[in-house]
C-alpha cells in the first residue's frame, strides 16, 4: 500500500463509501404508468419476396407471365402479414394482459401497475 501511494503521489484516491451519504432526490419507487413511446412494430413485411418479383421482372422485361411463382409467393405473403398484423392489432388493444405472456405492450404494464402499485 505504501508503494502505491509513493507511486501515485499526485493522482487522486478513491473515495470511501462509507462517508458518502446517500441522498434521495426522487422517492425510490415505480411510476404508476409507462409510455409507450419506444414500442415500434419492426418487422418489414414481404420485402424479399418483392425484390424477387421485381428482379424477375426486370430480367423478362416486365412479363407478367414469367413470374408468376415469384406473384403467388408475394400474394401468399400478404395474406399472412395481414392475418398476423391483424392479430398483433387485437392484441396490442387488449388492456387485461393474458397470464403467463411475456412481452406486454405499455397499456398492460400500466394495467398491472396501477392494479398492484408499489409501496
Amino acid at each position: 500500500m505504501r508503494l502505491t501511494s509513493i507511486l501515485f503521489r499526485n493522482a487522486r484516491q478513491p473515495q470511501n463509501e462509507k462517508k458518502v451519504p446517500f441522498k434521495e432526490i426522487l422517492p425510490l419507487k415505480l411510476k404508476s404508468s409507462v409510455s409507450g413511446k419506444n414500442q415500434r412494430i419492426t418487422e418489414k413485411g414481404c420485402l424479399l419476396e418483392m425484390s424477387l418479383l421485381l428482379t424477375c421482372l426486370e430480367e423478362n422485361e416486365f412479363e407478367d407471365k414469367k413470374c408468376i411463382p415469384q406473384l403467388k409467393a408475394l400474394n401468399q405473403c400478404y395474406q399472412v402479414y395481414t392475418s398476423s398484423m391483424e392479430r398483433m392489432h387485437s392484441l396490442k388493444d387488449q388492456i387485461v394482459p393474458v397470464p403467463n405472456s411475456k412481452n406486454l405492450t405499455h397499456n398492460q404494464i400500466t394495467y398491472l401497475l396501477r392494479r398492484y402499485p408499489t409501496v
